[in-house]
């Protein structure tokens, strides 16, 4: 039997480095909408969830608001989880403990170029037999983009990051295990535009990226 697939928007951080700038940088706009609605109209567009689950906290009040009279959250398509907001891994922890057995697909809210074309592709990488997948990008690729990597990985002796999307099997997830994370790289600048810093969003409201997905 086929598990279900959710979407989770992870929307619950701190933000610290982009806090001078905004308070809630999930509600930063781009071509008059807030970020987080691009990732939602793309979700949905791209008819692969069951149900799109947020997780928010007390550090995103405007994205919890925002979330909660969402046309969306009134049909029931949205779902909103409150967490800790004490970290990310312990918000993630939290909500993939309460989505079990599905297929969680988890991305940023930060992520506003990414198109349901580009999901689709992500999960068709997508097997039924892993723990978790992750979509990876070349370092060389971030930093000629005029981006300043976060979070580092090494595989056979070459620098790569997180883009920030991983697809897991909450079923085959224990507390205190050590998961087997399986890596895809997908060198795409829709991938590459997460908004952590003013001058990420400067760069991205300032910058023509390809069509293409």
């Amino acid at each position: 039997m086929t598990k279900e697939m959710l979407a989770l928007i992870m929307c619950g951080g701190k933000g610290k480095r982009i806090k001078d700038f905004c308070s809630d940088k999930a509600m930063l706009k781009l071509d008059n909408k807030p970020l987080i609605e691009h990732i939602l109209i793309s979700l949905k567009n791209s008819k692969k969830f069951n149900r799109i689950y947020a997780a928010a906290s007390f550090n995103s009040k405007l994205t919890l608001n925002f979330l909660k009279n969402h046309e969306d959250s009134f049909n029931g398509f949205l779902k909103i989880i409150e967490t800790s907001g004490i970290d990310y891994s312990t918000d993630l922890i939290f909500v993939l403990e309460k989505l079990k057995p599905s297929v969680v697909f988890v991305l940023p809210s930060d992520m506003p170029l990414i198109t349901s074309q580009l999901i689709d592709r992500i999960i068709s990488k997508w097997e039924v037999d892993q723990q978790c997948m992750s979509i990876i990008l070349d370092k060389e690729f971030i930093i000629n983009l005029g981006l300043l990597p976060t979070i580092p990985i090494k595989s056979v002796g070459k620098e790569y990051f997180y883009s920030g999307i991983t697809i897991f099997d909450s079923g085959k997830i224990q507390r205190g295990q050590v998961i087997k994370e399986h890596y895809i790289t997908l060198n795409s600048e829709r991938l590459a535009f997460n908004i952590n810093t003013e001058k990420d969003f400067l760069l991205l409201s300032s910058k023509k990226i390809n069509q293409g997905c």
